[in-house]
């Protein structure tokens, strides 16, 4: 019987062992959450932010696991590929379709309200020091390319802060969210506090309130046929 070279078992040994850890990490994040039931449970939500520099009314962003999303006030649909203002970028017209490079930015905002490591693999990137806490840092590559690294903390193993990257027209972007305040919504905490990019520099939001397992039929997600034969 052949044995295995020492180095290669040293390898497998050493890959088992980090695969291992992003699993934990995940376990240990799902239970803080409230638990890998609710977590799976979780189908669709309804999420009701105010960003200070849009007014003070939320904007609300429902979404249905793992890549449908929908914003109500723009009447603005993402079904997983394409995004398209329903009612026209104007909310006039008829359906008019966001530019495909910018498609990529609306599943990283999905990854933004609910960690893509639920529904998408992760890789274990080691251990940084983020806000001033010790975090385990998890990678995940999004469909359409772009990248999310969520940053657990090591303490509480909640989502301290989650930091993407993509490209639009040869420019790159790196928006990112630091969560905080915690609180609970039909037993999932979820951070009512959350840090964000604005023309006015690094602003903080706040939740004001989330619903979920709401209803949201697949239907509410469809583009309109005339624009899916668009390129």
């Amino acid at each position: 019987m052949k044995r295995c070279c020492p180095i290669i078992a040293l390898l497998l040994l050493a890959f088992n062992a980090w695969t291992q850890t992003t699993e934990q990490i995940i376990a240990r994040c799902a239970q803080a959450l409230g638990g890998r039931e609710k977590i799976d449970a979780l189908r669709t939500a309804r999420f009701h932010p105010i960003f200070p520099d849009h007014g003070y009314k939320p904007l609300p962003f429902e979404l249905k696991r793992p890549n449908l999303s929908r914003m109500t006030s723009s009447r603005l649909v993402f079904d997983g590929k394409r995004a398209c203002f329903l009612q026209g970028s104007d909310g006039k017209s008829g359906p008019e379709m966001v530019d495909a490079e910018e498609w990529k930015d609306y599943e990283v905002e999905i990854g933004f309200y609910f960690p893509a490591f639920f529904d998408y693999q992760a890789v274990f990137l080691g251990t940084f020091t983020v806000e001033g806490r010790e975090a385990y840092a998890l990678d995940v590559t999004l469909p359409l390319g772009a990248r999310l690294t969520y940053f657990i903390d090591k303490q509480t193993f909640l989502p301290l802060k989650v930091s993407a990257v993509f490209t639009v027209r040869d420019k790159t972007f790196r928006p990112e969210r630091v969560y905080s305040d915690y609180k609970e919504a039909a037993g999932i905490f979820f951070p009512h506090g959350f840090t964000y990019s604005s023309p006015h520099g690094v602003l903080k939001g706040v939740m004001e309130s989330i619903e979920v397992n709401v209803d949201l039929p697949d239907k509410l997600f469809v583009i309109p046929e005339i624009q899916s034969q668009q390129k």
